[in-house]
């Protein structure tokens, strides 16, 4: 009779090598050595730091977090080193938000986490928040000036990247080159690739925007669309995670 670890040791081989065919096989195939090289973040291209901030809130909750996150917007706006703050509405999940703020430099970044409008918007969320909200601080590796939308039904897309540390090279020169390409498509306003400050250096985000959802469909149709998604999808430790929404005015 054949023995129940000997018909398992091969089923989990066998399964092992199914996931490298799925599209694990770069990874599988880095060596030891490989693994031991120090991750070398990509340069920033400036001083400018950005924050984003993911947050949920409660069913029934959304126009109080709208006013709270306007409330916010308004005042950071006014804060030193402040170059602009967006607040988004994720379509189709109303009780979805991404606030997408632009600092001038660390220390600007800095004094606005201790401030009163931040120190406030969190005291407000906390009884209408599902779950704590998630703020990353983030440099430029490649961003450019975002254009003007003309009138309303701007479309914003944010694409989180969390990579294994191994493919985050390879995500990096991917994205660089879509946002490239990107930013030559008709009605696109800006597509700007950030990484995450500190360590383990393994998570960047896509920030993009068009002129409207016909320009956003036709990105999404496109070649060069298609072949980031088929690039860095092997890439990823999770499920690949575009979020489209709109900004609240």
């Amino acid at each position: 009779m054949i023995s129940l670890r000997a018909r398992i040791v091969p089923a989990l081989i066998a399964c092992t090598l199914g996931l490298a065919g799925l599209g694990l096989a770069g990874l599988a195939a880095t060596t030891p050595a490989a693994l031991a090289q120090p991750f070398v973040p990509a340069p920033p291209q400036n001083n400018t730091v950005y924050a984003v901030t993911a947050l949920d809130v409660s069913p029934g909750k959304a126009a109080q977090g709208v006013a709270a996150l306007k409330q916010y917007r308004d005042a950071a706006r006014r804060q030193p080193g402040n170059e602009g703050i967006d607040v988004l509405q994720e379509e189709g999940w109303p009780t979805r938000f991404v606030v997408f703020e632009t600092w001038k430099d660390r220390p600007a970044y800095d004094a606005n986490e201790k401030a009163a409008p931040l120190v406030e918007l969190r005291d407000k969320l906390k009884p209408i928040a599902d779950t704590p909200y998630d703020r990353r601080d983030y440099y430029a590796v490649a961003a450019a000036p975002a254009k003007a939308a003309a009138g309303a039904g701007a479309v914003f897309l944010q694409v989180h990247l969390d990579v294994f540390p191994p493919g985050l090279d390879r995500t990096i020169a991917a994205a660089k080159e879509i946002a490239v390409a990107a930013r030559k498509g008709d009605g696109n306003l800006r597509y700007d690739l950030l990484e995450q400050f500190g360590q383990p250096r393994n998570h960047a985000t896509l920030y993009a925007a068009w002129q409207s959802r016909a320009a956003f469909d036709a990105y999404q149709a496109s070649n060069y669309g298609r072949h980031f998604r088929d690039v860095v999808g092997p890439l990823l430790g999770s499920p690949y995670d575009d979020r489209v929404y709109t900004l609240v005015n």
